[in-house]
């Protein structure tokens, strides 16, 4: 079933396996826990998808304007080109709290949004705006039981310049080819991480844990290795003569 434009109609009339094109949803909250729809084109205006669970559905240039993802449940959800930011009032969109399990970013405006204590297992953001964002205590991992923590989620070639993932467990996660100038990493865990050819300039990484991180091709102006444990991490010959430099080593 697909509804167009000329047929209008309420965020509570929706049912499981409904599709919609060019849609304008407004002040509605979120109906009971969907699974299988399709949206293209539409906008949602100050729509609260809060405590929700929504699973196997797309969204493709769809607009998201002040909108509420606060401690959602989304599962295996496709966003394609959707903006999560609105540029005149410069304020992103909240999924503070939200378990975001298999699903998939891509080409995506987030920046300024709010992902604290999120939890982004085995989600994929590609190529998406993230200037801001902040994923402050968020994780990509899951527990199992009470010993086995899995981990594995990829936010690759994104802008995430001026982020905060201070306290936040991005173990094993893929960041290759992300702009991470002036990202906030304090107290973040990123043992095992794959941050090649990121961009790394300027960044606040007291007590972040990089054991075992691949870092080749990553550039490291301004990361002070003596606060750092680098045990088993991945570096080119060119980096090693510039994290020997930040020691004060002379390299000739």
């Amino acid at each position: 079933m697909e509804i167009k434009q000329d047929q209008p109609c309420k965020l509570n009339t929706i049912s499981a396996g409904a599709s919609f094109t060019a849609q304008t949803f407004s002040g509605d909250s979120w109906p009971e826990d969907l699974s299988e729809l399709a949206f293209k084109e539409c906008r949602f205006d100050q729509v609260s998808f809060t405590g929700h669970m929504l699973q196997e559905s797309e969204f493709e240039q769809c607009v998201f304007n002040d909108c509420d993802f606060a401690s959602i449940d989304f599962r295996q959800v496709k966003f394609r080109r959707c903006e999560f930011y609105d540029k005149s009032t410069e304020q992103g969109c909240t999924f503070k709290f939200a378990v975001l399990q298999d699903c998939d970013f891509d080409h995506c405006d987030l920046t300024l949004c709010e992902f604290s204590r999120s939890e982004i297992y085995l989600s994929r953001l590609h190529e998406c705006q993230l200037t801001g964002a902040n994923f402050q205590g968020a994780g990509a991992t899951k527990t199992i039981g009470n010993r086995v923590e899995l981990c594995e989620a990829t936010i690759t070639d994104c802008n995430l310049a001026y982020a905060n993932l201070g306290g936040s467990n991005m173990m094993e996660v893929d960041f290759s080819g992300s702009r991470m100038s002036h990202v906030r990493l304090d107290g973040a865990n990123l043992t095992a991480a794959i941050l090649v050819d990121c961009e790394l300039h300027n960044i606040e990484a007291d007590r972040v844990t990089l054991k075992q991180a691949d870092l080749r091709g990553a550039t490291l102006s301004g990361l002070d290795v003596r606060n750092i444990d680098m045990t088993g991490v991945k570096i080119n010959l060119e980096q090693a003569a510039t994290l020997l430099e930040e020691l004060g080593l002379e390299v000739t």
